[in-house]
């Protein structure tokens, strides 16, 4: 990132369009690498807090102990 902000900024001082366009190409390609990685490493810190497993299995979730099984009966019908 830095060097496509430094190629801009050095652009920027002359007056060739085309290196300027240029170097905001450059600028833009970078950032928008720099932007995925970004949110890729926020989606797998967001998985690790949620305590997805490798497998994709919640750790999280109630257990078998938690879990009650209920019949509701009507007996008014």
């Amino acid at each position: 990132m830095e060097q496509p902000l430094a190629d801009v900024k050095t652009a920027l001082n002359g007056s060739d369009t085309d290196a300027i366009k240029s170097a905001m190409e450059r600028l833009m390609t970078a950032s928008q690498a720099f932007s995925q990685k970004l949110y890729e490493a926020a989606a797998r810190d967001t998985a690790a807090a949620a305590g997805t497993s490798a497998s994709g299995a919640s750790t999280t979730g109630p257990t078998d102990e938690e879990v009650v099984d209920a019949e509701i009966v009507d007996e008014e019908g």
